[in-house]
């Protein structure tokens, strides 16, 4: 086997796929949304929850600004979600409309969850370092709930796909 040396974002690449999900936070201006492939359970006790995104965002400056984000995970069928909250450059209210998504308060924290995904996670921001050209925002579980065992939307090597639990 021949192997070839990986660099810079293809090393990325080596632990996908991941499951894509759609960061909310609320600014002084309104509802903010990104895509985020990279969210993590950090820790059980206490639940913690890792998102990284790139800095400068303002997705990542309302989280910065309100001390709070919601995990939406997204299922199978929301590639174009996934999508048209991903663009770059693209307003917030841009995001939302293209996307077709409907918000929902969410129970804990002051911003919106989105009703097309399966579920959620409402976090309060307990740290942001930044490492490289992201930043980690770490939040501590306040509520998780879920509308059950929908396949979900997967994001590996530029490609989507779908994860569906095996029935034991």
């Amino acid at each position: 086997m021949e192997l070839r040396e990986l660099e810079g974002a293809q090393i990325a690449t080596l632990l996908t796929p991941t499951t894509l999900c759609l960061l909310t936070a609320r600014d002084s201006q309104g509802e903010c949304v990104a895509t985020c492939a990279w969210v993590n359970p950090l820790s059980h006790e206490p639940s913690l929850i890792g998102a990284s995104l790139r800095p400068g965002g303002r997705t990542a400056r309302a989280i910065a600004e309100s001390g709070c984000f919601c995990v939406n995970v997204l299922p199978a069928g929301a590639r174009d979600i996934a999508l048209a909250c991903g663009r770059k450059g693209a307003g917030q209210p841009e995001r939302f409309e293209a996307a077709g998504l409907e918000a929902l308060p969410c129970e804990r924290i002051g911003a919106v969850r989105i009703a097309q995904a399966v579920s959620w996670i409402e976090c309060e921001l307990q740290d942001m370092p930044v490492y490289g050209d992201h930043q980690l925002f770490v939040g501590r579980t306040l509520i998780a709930q879920t509308a059950g065992g929908a396949p979900l939307l997967m994001e590996g090597r530029s490609a989507f796909g779908r994860f569906e639990a095996d029935e034991a």
